[in-house]
């Protein structure tokens, strides 16, 4: 059995962040976005370069949206880069990557030159456009894997499967809307939750089969060298060897699950307590809930150590000297320490964790599991708490990566006066929240979510019916739907109100004007 300390993983899905390597003028990085946009031109499509070197370029959802291409191109770029300043500091035993981060695994390790790394992505990109159905979703669940493998088989689609196996309760379900759908409704009947997630296509289902075997027949010119280190694939179920069809495994991950937990759980039984992730997906806060007593960094982030004193999961002491983070942290402005402190204890008590868990520069999707709905029901408990009113509208407030940041944020809009001296929230915003279904909106709240919602978005108001799906129809993602929320409490008055997770989660406008009208009857 190999020796294995330290494992490199890379992202797939996810990996996009626009501006990754602002400021990052290092040869590696520079050749890495060269070759790419090099061989982006080779199939009559425009570089990728400056999604990653400008921080206000376009974000993953609008490219999802936009440019598919683009997008998955700038994940392989972005993981590729992210190993090349990760190696500086440390070698791999083992890389590892996750989904489409396979290609970038095998580029970096020598199976393909990264040119022909490149042309890989983008003929599997055509093949997908071309080939894969339109109709397709993934949804996350708060499940183990052998638990969503049953709420497939209550669906039975078979264009329905288990997609990706991430974390003791995280599993990801892919394949038709309407299947995808029936699954988030039974995870939610049963108290699961279950997130839509803004992905272009239903990867690793049946759906993708007619794609997956264009994707093949495409790639068949492109040469295989042998590997410079070892590759794990989660796909495959365990190491790769130079006698692997690595294509033929690449073609085959487009309709087959990755089990990415069992893979890391193997590495780790295997000696493995090192674990860098080459960007910021995400994948370092699914080691650290899948195995104990492992450190994990992801580039760009502090290391979290096993052996900190803090709790598992925990952020450790900042980088050590001399490491090369993708991007500098901006510096932190001096926010009033208990804005960050009421902060710190607001998310402990949502949450359900120590607050000595909840740092200030803890990540708060990678490291804390908050995802973007709940992210938006967290942003109604911080307006009321510290009066933002209209202020929390601004987009600005839901992308904030950490409490710090959130800290930062609040004392330039607020000023630094203390939580206690906020406007206090009427009492009236504190009762329960009755069952939406009980009370029928009246016209004029319908209009007026309608109106709202076309001068946010820029569309003649007759588009947006009450009917309409905010995200299939309108194209509005859940960070989107959060900003738009803080609209809504704002021009209702809801208050606390607003921080309950239905609010968000309302699939229309007339759903939305059911549930403001249930808990504020008095609403204009």
């Amino acid at each position: 059995m190999m020796a294995v300390e330290t494992v490199f993983l890379l992202p797939g899905q996810g990996g996009y962040t626009p501006g990754l390597f602002a400021g990052d003028d290092s040869p590696e990085v520079a050749e890495v976005l060269g070759t790419v946009d090099r061989i982006a031109a080779e199939f009559g499509r425009g570089g990728v370069s400056h999604l990653l070197r400008q921080p206000d370029a376009p974000s993953a959802a609008d490219l999802v949206r936009a440019d598919s291409f683009a997008l998955q191109l700038a994940v392989f770029a972005a993981a590729v880069g992210s190993f090349r300043i990760a190696e500086r500091q440390d070698t791999p035993d083992v890389v590892v990557g996750h989904s489409m981060g396979e290609i970038a695994a095998l580029t970096v390790t020598g199976a393909f030159t990264p040119a022909d790394g490149a042309r890989l992505v983008c003929h599997r990109s055509e093949a997908l456009l071309a080939h894969c159905p339109s109709d397709g979703g993934m949804v996350a669940l708060e499940l183990p894997a052998a638990r969503a493998a049953h709420l497939v088989g209550a669906v039975a689609d078979r264009g329905l499967a288990v997609a990706v196996s991430n974390a003791p309760r995280q599993t990801v379900v892919s394949g038709p809307d309407d299947a995808v759908e029936v699954v988030a409704r039974l995870a939610g009947a049963l108290g699961v939750q279950a997130t839509r997630l803004n992905a272009p296509f239903p990867f690793h289902s049946p759906m993708l089969a007619v794609a997956a075997h264009a994707f093949g027949e495409a790639v068949t010119g492109i040469r295989q060298h042998p590997l410079r280190a070892a590759v794990y694939s989660p796909v495959a179920g365990g190491y790769v060897q130079d006698d692997t069809d690595l294509k033929a495994l690449l073609v085959r991950q487009l309709t087959t699950s990755v089990r990415f937990m069992a893979a890391v759980r193997e590495l780790h039984a295997d000696g493995a307590r090192r674990f860098v992730e080459c960007g910021r997906a995400g994948l370092s806060g699914l080691v650290r809930r899948s195995v104990p007593e492992v450190d994990t960094i992801s580039t760009g982030l502090a290391p979290r150590s096993a052996d900190a004193a803090a709790p598992a999961g925990t952020p450790a002491e900042s980088a050590p000297a001399g490491s090369a983070p993708v991007v500098a942290p901006a510096p932190v402005a001096d926010s009033a320490p208990p804005v960050l402190d009421e902060l710190r204890e607001l998310y402990a008590s949502a949450l359900g964790y120590p607050v000595e868990v909840i740092t200030g520069d803890a990540d708060l999707e990678a490291d804390l599991g908050i995802d973007s709905l709940k992210r938006a029901e967290m942003l109604g408990k911080v307006s009321a708490r510290f009066g933002l009113g209209e202020s929390a509208v601004d987009g600005r407030f839901v992308a904030q990566p950490t409490l710090a940041d959130l800290a930062d944020l609040i004392t330039e809009v607020r000023g630094s006066a203390p939580a206690a001296e906020a406007a206090p929230v009427p009492a009236a915003d504190a009762v329960p929240v009755p069952a939406a279904e009980a009370v029928a909106a009246p016209v004029g709240v319908l209009d007026e979510l309608r109106e709202l919602y076309a001068s946010a978005l820029g569309y003649p108001v007759e588009v947006i019916t009450g009917d309409a799906d905010l995200e299939a129809d309108l194209g509005i993602d859940s960070l989107k739907r959060a900003e738009m929320l803080g609209k809504v409490s704002a021009r209702f008055g809801l208050g606390e109100s607003a921080v309950d997770g239905r609010f968000v989660a309302q699939p229309t406008l007339a759903d939305l004007a059911d549930l403001i009208t249930a808990v504020r009857p008095s609403a204009r």
